[in-house]
């Protein structure tokens, strides 16, 4: 499950204590009782809510937006009194607590839905897909395996005008960065005009650094080479539909190699991608 389906799960959480809240109100502007603690509910679903996104927080601490990740803690600085404090004092002491807290959620859950609703998840969650779907299609199609080997047997650059042919198929147009920091077109291997109908055919622009790793001893070296190139690109985003937050390092090898962590360097992700054109299944593969 990705942050944004845990989130929309978290949201609808508080969208529903905040209606319970909105009606909990209307009773005490008719009658300022609460015989049946409508008030203690709200601020133990309040608390419990607290505990929730905490737990989300730490839960996608390397993968959230730093906006979102800043907002959390805000919102925990902010209110975690609110929600946690006892329920002592007056009872006006006690509603106007109460209302906070549900005033605080409903607040962050606006600010969080509108992060985390633009369209970088929506780019790198397909080119995380268009990785798998590529790893699994060179174990099942022995067609894909053998357009691949001949690809691995003639270098680099076949290999990476093969995989940007298959990324664009799942949206991403996939490109890498030239001597000047620049962007490259990898099926031209000519500098990317952006007027080149990316927008038009693509849902999301993603930078890819592409390596053969002719044995798994040189694999990390590898891996280092395509970060350094990766780390020069320093133009901007195009039109709102460039993948920002993620780099995507791949290695193309014979057989699976050792894949580095992700790394994190001034708010930018490397992610590592192995894609062997002769893997096994993971069963078997271990036997």
């Amino acid at each position: 499950m990705t942050y944004a389906d845990q989130w929309r799960a978290l949201a609808s959480r508080i969208r529903g204590l905040a209606q319970a809240g909105h009606l909990h109100a209307q009773f005490l502007a008719v009658r300022s009782s609460d015989a049946y603690r409508r008030g203690q509910r709200l601020h133990e679903q309040g608390e419990s809510i607290l505990v929730a996104i905490q737990a989300f927080r730490a839960a996608f601490a390397k993968s959230l937006p730093p906006a979102a990740l800043s907002a959390i803690d805000r919102f925990v600085a902010q209110s975690g009194s609110v929600l946690t404090v006892k329920r002592d004092g007056t009872r006006d002491e006690m509603q106007e607590r109460e209302s906070a807290a549900v005033v605080l959620l409903a607040a962050l859950e606006t600010e969080m839905s509108f992060l985390l609703s633009d369209v970088q998840e929506s780019i790198r969650a397909r080119s995380e897909r268009a990785f798998v779907h590529l790893q699994r299609s060179l174990i099942v199609d022995m067609t894909l395996r053998d357009r691949w080997l001949t690809a691995f047997e003639a270098g680099e650059v076949a290999c990476e005008k093969l995989g940007a042919v298959h990324l664009l198929l799942h949206g991403i147009w996939a490109f890498k960065v030239d001597a000047a920091g620049a962007r490259t077109d990898l099926v031209f291997q000519e500098p990317l005009d952006p007027g080149a109908g990316v927008e038009r055919s693509a849902d999301g622009l993603v930078l890819t650094e592409w390596k053969k790793a002719d044995n798994g001893n040189d694999a990390a070296q590898k891996f280092k080479q395509a970060r350094f190139q990766a780390s020069r690109y320093t133009q901007g985003a195009l039109a709102g539909i460039e993948l920002t937050g993620s780099r995507y390092l791949v290695v193309v090898s014979r057989v699976s190699v050792s894949v580095p962590a992700d790394i994190n360097e001034g708010g930018v992700v490397y992610r590592h991608i192995n894609v062997p054109v002769e893997a096994d299944v993971p069963s078997r593969a271990r036997r």
